[in-house]
């Protein structure tokens, strides 16, 4: 997939949408922290997906760290642009994800997960990447009906993945609505916390030392 989205990754920041819906997503972002006590200042933070870092540009401001992730070369080539323009030493990219089980506070993945090619298992690896306590989020267009050939995900399917994942507090809804033209943007928003508690015995520890395996975008 990352060939593919590169063709998309020169005008992608021009595109008055996507910049809006950044900035959406990054205001929902900040109430879904408040709900669960919690601040952007100093996190250690995951963008899984990141695109060209329309999102990331806004967590840089905050964050005490931002490791942004995707496979294309080209949008990765847009943020790191940007990463030098503004002099952040403090913001990372890379194509694949990290290996520092358990060293983020939040993690999260912008209209990303409908693409994966095994949704739930992804989750799953990224979890792994999140301190007791931490925080996962992520937006995407909302599928109606169950039909496998169509775009987006249904909220039992967020649902169900995050809670199989482990994740408590397990929540979905609509992140935020944002008219634009004819059109109203409405993406779902699932939430879930990592448990603060070890695992019971006889049970995987998401942070055992485990090396999370590679995802792949379909």
């Amino acid at each position: 997939m990352g060939n593919e989205w590169d063709d998309y990754a020169g005008g992608w920041d021009d595109d008055p949408a996507a910049r809006a819906y950044a900035t959406a997503a990054h205001r929902s972002l900040i109430a879904a922290l408040s709900a669960h006590r919690l601040r952007l200042d100093g996190l250690q933070v995951l963008d899984f997906g990141c695109g060209t870092g329309l999102l990331t540009e806004r967590l840089a401001r905050d964050c005490g760290s931002v490791h942004a992730v995707d496979t294309s070369e080209a949008m990765l080539g847009v943020l790191n642009d940007k990463i030098d323009r503004n002099g952040w030493p403090h913001v990372c990219t890379g194509r694949s994800l990290p290996t520092d089980v358990g060293g983020h506070d939040l993690i999260v993945c912008s209209s990303v997960c409908s693409f994966l090619d095994d949704y739930p298992a992804t989750v799953a690896q990224l979890v792994r990447l999140l301190r007791p306590g931490g925080l996962f989020v992520q937006w995407d267009w909302e599928r109606e009906g169950e039909a496998d050939d169509s775009d987006g995900l249904t909220r039992s399917e967020i649902s169900s993945a995050l809670t199989a994942a482990g994740l408590e507090a397990v929540e979905v809804r609509v992140g935020f609505e944002l008219p634009m033209g004819e059109h109203t943007m409405r993406p779902l928003m699932g939430t879930g916390r990592r448990g603060t508690e070890p695992p019971e015995e006889g049970t995987s520890d998401p942070g055992d030392g485990t090396q999370p395996d590679g995802f792949v975008l379909r």
